[in-house]
C-alpha cells in the first residue's frame, strides 16, 4: 500500500469517526428519555471500559508495562475532568436536542488554544481570535431566539459549560499523554468517570432495570462505538493523516450531529439556528487555520 492509499484510508477512518461521534448525540438524547445524566454516563463509560480493557491488557502483556502510579494518577485526573464534561453535555442534550448540542459543544475547539494561552502561555494566532469573534454570534443565534430578551436556557448553559470542560479535558490529556500510553490513559479515564458517575447516580437518581432496558441500544452504541470504535479509528487515522487533515475531518462531528438528529429523531432547526450552525462551523475551521498552514496548505481527501 503506497502513501497516498494509506492517507486516503486514514482520512476515511477519521470521517467514520466523525460520523460515529456525531450520531452519538442522538443516542445520548434517546438515553436521556429514560435515564438521568449520571446513570447514562455511568453505564456508557462502564461499557466502554469493559470493551477496551482486553486491548489494554494485551498491550501491557506485549510490552511488559503494567499499570503504574503515573498511569493511574494521569488517568484519574483526566477521568475526573471527563466526568464533569460528560455530565454537562448529557444534562444539556435532553432539552437542547442532538443537533444544537453538537454545535454548541464544538465551541471547545475554539476554546482550546485560548485556554492554552491563558494557562500555559502557548502562542495564539490571529485566526484563533477571529474564530472566537465568529463563534460568539453563532452561539447567540443557536441559544437566543430573535426578538426575545437575553436569557440562556438551562440546557444551553450546561452545554456551554460542557464545552469549556471539554477544552480543559483536551489540554489535560495533552499534558499527560507523554507520561503514559494512549490506551492506558483512555481506559483508566473511562473507568474513573464510570465509577464517579455511578456513585452520583446512586445518590441523586433513581435507577430501574426497566429504564436501563429501554435505553440499552443507545447505551451500547455510546459505550462500544462512540468510545471504543471511535477511539480506535481516531488512533488509526491519525497515524497516517496529517494533524490538520485530522482536525478538519473530525470537526465535521457537529455537522453529523445535525444530520443524525434530523434523520433519527426528526429534529428541525429554524433558519436562525442553521445560520448559527454555519457560523460555529466556520469558527471551528478557522481555529484550525494555523495548524493547516503548518501541515503544508492544501487538503487532499
Amino acid at each position: 500500500m503506497n502513501d497516498r492509499q494509506k492517507t486516503l484510508r486514514a482520512c476515511g477512518a477519521l470521517l467514520l469517526t466523525a460520523i460515529i461521534w456525531g450520531v452519538a448525540f442522538s443516542a445520548q438524547q434517546k438515553m436521556s428519555e429514560h435515564l438521568g445524566p449520571f446513570t447514562c454516563n455511568a453505564l456508557r463509560f462502564i461499557v466502554a471500559t469493559m470493551a477496551m480493557l482486553p486491548f489494554m491488557h494485551r498491550e501491557n502483556k506485549r510490552h511488559k508495562t503494567p499499570v503504574n502510579k503515573t498511569d493511574a494518577g494521569a488517568g484519574a485526573l483526566v477521568g475526573a475532568i471527563l466526568f464533569l464534561a460528560a455530565f454537562c453535555q448529557q444534562a444539556g442534550v435532553k432539552e437542547a436536542g442532538a443537533g444544537k448540542a453538537g454545535f454548541v459543544t464544538a465551541l471547545y475547539v475554539v476554546l482550546v488554544p485560548l485556554l492554552g494561552a491563558l494557562l500555559f502561555r502557548q502562542k495564539t494566532r490571529l485566526s484563533t481570535w477571529l474564530a472566537l469573534v465568529i463563534a460568539l454570534p453563532g452561539l447567540y443565534l443557536l441559544c437566543i431566539p430573535l426578538g426575545e430578551r437575553f436569557a440562556i436556557a438551562t440546557a444551553d448553559l450546561w452545554l456551554i459549560i460542557g464545552a469549556v470542560m471539554w477544552a480543559f479535558h483536551i489540554l489535560c490529556t495533552d499534558r499527560f499523554a507523554h507520561r503514559t500510553t494512549a490506551l492506558k490513559l483512555c481506559v483508566i479515564q473511562f473507568a474513573v468517570s464510570g465509577v464517579l458517575n455511578l456513585i452520583c447516580a446512586m445518590i441523586f437518581e433513581d435507577i430501574s432495570l426497566h429504564s436501563v432496558y429501554l435505553a440499552l441500544l443507545p447505551i451500547l452504541y455510546c459505550g462500544i462505538f462512540s468510545n471504543g470504535v471511535g477511539y480506535y479509528l481516531q488512533t488509526v487515522g491519525q497515524m497516517h493523516a496529517k494533524p490538520a487533515h485530522a482536525a478538519l475531518i473530525l470537526s465535521l462531528e457537529s455537522v453529523f450531529s445535525v444530520l443524525g438528529g434530523a434523520v433519527l429523531l426528526g429534529e428541525r432547526m429554524s433558519v436562525q439556528g442553521y445560520i448559527g450552525c454555519a457560523l460555529m462551523l466556520l469558527a471551528v475551521l478557522l481555529s484550525q487555520f494555523g495548524m493547516l498552514k503548518q501541515s503544508g496548505g492544501d487538503v487532499h481527501v
